[in-house]
């Protein structure tokens, strides 16, 4: 679904990243890993196309990223970037319907919109807050609405920039839930490896700009693996329910 060849790119003549080749399935949930500075984001800035690389590297069900206009872009993929501030007072409502303005036209249904809006925050458990104010929400229920703007975007992948930074352990594990619950191609750089190994069924895992080892959890997250990859002496044990690998940093 999502190809990326050969990537490089640069700020202001600053290598960042190097040579990216990656290729990501449908309907997979795929972890970005790797210290502050690796280019997590960056990468992922280039597949939204915040960042648009000097040759065409990028390809999204087979074209390249760059031929798509905004709109039909939009409707491919939604993005839950790092620092969304919204500072004006909307409603969630009207939070999640910026997500429909892509599928709207001349003949758009009233209330098949509003349904539409009901749904995506029915699946993130927060349809009773439809008419509260954003900026007086906690840090966990902002994240829930973002993720139901996605949900109406009704994009196929969903593209998250640390979704759980700044949350309690509790929101971390709740969002984590919904989205794997998506049923969606989630492509998410994420900041604690014991996330990323419970919820990813592929992991890329970086160290100065490149894509040092990929490969499932089981694959990636080992003793050897994690400690070049943060310079940390780390032990890998087993999760007595689901046997994923767990960080223990020593």
């Amino acid at each position: 679904m999502i190809k990326v060849e050969n990537l490089d790119f640069k700020i202001e003549n600053k290598e960042i990243l190097k040579n990216i080749k990656i290729y990501i399935e449908k309907k997979k949930v795929i972890g970005i890993i790797g210290e502050n500075g690796c280019g997590k984001s960056t990468l992922l800035k280039n597949i939204y196309r915040n960042y648009i690389p000097k040759k065409n590297s990028i390809f999204l069900d087979g074209i390249e990223l760059n031929d798509y206009s905004v709109k039909d872009l939009s409707k491919k993929l939604s993005v839950l970037s790092q620092n969304q501030k919204i500072t004006f007072d909307f409603s969630v409502k009207e939070i999640v319907e910026m997500g429909k303005y892509n599928r709207s036209s001349f003949f758009w249904d009233k209330n098949s919109f509003q349904n539409d809006i009901d749904n995506a925050l029915e699946q993130v458990g927060i349809l009773h807050l439809k008419e509260s104010s954003f900026l007086t929400l906690s840090g966990g229920e902002m994240q829930r609405v973002l993720i139901a703007r996605a949900i109406a975007q009704e994009s196929e992948v969903l593209l998250l920039d640390e979704p759980t930074n700044h949350l309690d352990v509790r929101y971390q594990y709740q969002i984590m839930d919904l989205v794997k619950k998506l049923n969606k191609t989630v492509i998410a750089v994420i900041h604690d490896i014991n996330i990323a190994s419970r919820y990813c069924d592929y992991i890329f895992a970086m160290k100065d700009g490149e894509i040092k080892y990929e490969g499932t959890p089981e694959n990636i997250i080992t003793s050897e693996k994690i400690g070049h990859i943060f310079e940390i002496s780390v032990e890998i044990i087993k999760h007595p329910k689901n046997q994923k690998p767990i960080v223990i940093f020593l």
